[in-house]
């Protein structure tokens, strides 16, 4: 028998761009953490690799001990593609829909499905879903709108703990190009949430108009360089303000209270620029990914 301080389980979070592992202990509390930047496009196929030099390596670990990997490690570029799951879907419906291998010497390896939706709303997520049960757990709450911003900010409808639905916003992916390969970007792409100009471009950005408005607003982060006082080292600021604003104008209006879910600066620069815009948030603590892993790990009974 185990000591109740001993790990339980290891949680992968293995992403684009990064590799996070942690052992876990039966009450969620992380013995160790390695974290590296081997996401799937450095590793580059070399998963198996990357897997065994630092799984091992965790405090706590011992061989036999489940391991969940959660994150686009479990996308088609991936180690190995899991079907995704569908809505609505609970904890116990993940883990239901995991895939597993076994990895000669560290022993049974579970991969946590992504969730889709089908139709003219077609989309997907893979890793976010992890999170946000996680999330639920710790905030002790069954229904919410949670906002994940990033390259592809997430917007989701969660009811009765369940995910029931969610939108996919390339805000930040547009941003990049825009700054990078566009006129757009002629004055830097240094962001400054704090000022007057990213705060403008948030209510500019959010404004009603048709479905071609948009378009037309992003080009006056030129034009009003050139014509209306827009200091250009504001120009970015603004860019981005028009883009988040656009984005959580989708968000304003929903029903029952609204957690911002991420890592660094974002989720305070989307807290900002819903205040801007008459609404308000709150921001999740970190932790989301373990205890989402051990609640799937438990519906299954692997811990």
């Amino acid at each position: 028998m185990q000591d109740e301080m001993s790990a339980v389980l290891v949680a992968v979070d293995w992403g684009t761009s990064s590799f996070r592992a942690r052992t876990v202990r039966a009450d969620r509390s992380v013995i160790d953490t390695i974290s590296t930047d081997e996401g799937i496009l450095k590793a580059k196929g070399r998963f198996e690799e990357v897997f065994r030099t630092h799984i091992p390596a965790l405090k706590g670990y011992r061989a036999g001990l489940p391991v969940i990997l959660s994150g686009m490690i479990g996308s088609r570029n991936g180690w190995v593609e899991v079907p995704y799951a569908t809505m609505p879907t609970k904890p116990d419906a993940l883990s239901k829909a995991m895939t597993k291998i076994e990895v000669e010497g560290i022993g049974d390896v579970w991969f946590i499905p992504g969730i889709m939706a089908e139709g003219d709303k077609a989309d997907v997520m893979r890793g976010e879903e992890t999170e946000i049960f996680g999330a639920l757990e710790m905030l002790g709450i069954a229904n919410a709108t949670m906002i994940i911003p990033g390259t592809h900010s997430k917007h989701v409808d969660i009811r009765d703990g369940a995910i029931q639905s969610y939108r996919t916003y390339i805000t930040g992916e547009m941003f990049h190009a825009l700054t990078t390969a566009t006129i757009l970007g002629a004055f830097g792409k240094d962001v400054c949430e704090d000022c007057e100009w990213f705060s403008e471009g948030v209510r500019i950005g959010a404004r009603d108009g048709n479905s071609g408005a948009l378009l037309n607003r992003l080009f006056t982060a030129r034009a009003r360089v050139l014509v209306d006082g827009l200091p250009e080292n504001h120009a970015a600021c603004y860019l981005s303000g028009m883009l988040i604003g656009a984005e959580l104008k989708e968000a304003m209006g929903q029903d029952g209270d609204i957690w911002i879910l991420g890592n660094g600066r974002l989720p305070e620069i989307y807290l900002k620029a819903l205040k801007v815009l008459g609404g308000d948030a709150k921001i999740v603590p970190m932790g989301g990914v373990v205890h989402g892993a051990m609640q799937v790990a438990e519906a299954i009974e692997l811990v």
